[in-house]
């Protein structure tokens, strides 16, 4: 019994900082809009890029990694003083008190990832180290994500925070103010404004 109390005691004391709802949504009053609107321009970027690739042309996952690739550049643009890449070139964005990962989400609202020890840890929010020199990190890891509807369309982007492996909260576009214009470097083009769904509503 004893070894046993131990044990749970000490996954306790392992595990990141709890994050609330309410606790997020101030801490990061100022950054979230910045991320939806992040996103919102890489989807602009998505778009124009993958117009020029065929689909018989596509290789495997092209999709999905073109458009972590553009949101990479956009979480670049708008928090160049905070983004890293960390252990197996895992893209982070460290800001105020939070780490945020970026992944396509399923139907559950969580980061669709293959199963290994380090995915299991941060969906437990255990504190293993996301980077080569840390050691005991408290911050706790968030998912910013989105799905694919029915027809293949990127909709739903939305903040996940997962405890114990489950859903405990979602930030959407809807509980905050974004500033929805872009102004991408691509002057030439002329492109529709993509709609983004965020479930029965749009965005754009």
């Amino acid at each position: 019994m004893l070894q046993n109390y131990e044990k749970k005691t000490n996954y306790r004391q392992n595990k990141r900082r709890l994050a609330t709802l309410q606790g997020a949504k101030f801490d990061l009053e100022k950054e979230l809009p910045l991320m939806f609107k992040a996103f919102r321009e890489a989807y602009e970027l998505y778009e124009m890029e993958i117009s020029n690739t065929p689909p018989q042309a596509r290789a495997r996952a092209f999709e999905a990694s073109l458009l972590n690739s553009k949101m990479i550049q956009s979480i670049q643009k708008y928090f160049p003083n905070h983004w890293r890449f960390g252990k197996y070139k895992r893209f982070t964005l460290r800001t105020n008190g939070y780490i945020v990962l970026f992944k396509k989400l399923d139907n559950y609202n969580r980061p669709m990832n293959v199963k290994t020890k380090s995915v299991l840890a941060i969906s437990q929010q255990l504190s293993l180290p996301l980077y080569s020199e840390a050691n005991f990190v408290e911050e706790p890891i968030l998912f910013f994500g989105y799905k694919k509807d029915k027809v293949g369309n990127i909709a739903e982007p939305k903040l996940v925070y997962l405890d114990e492996e489950r859903v405990k909260w979602i930030v959407t576009p809807n509980d905050i103010t974004v500033d929805t214009s872009v102004k991408t470097s691509t002057q030439s083009r002329k492109v529709a404004a993509p709609i983004i769904r965020n479930g029965n509503k749009k965005i754009g």
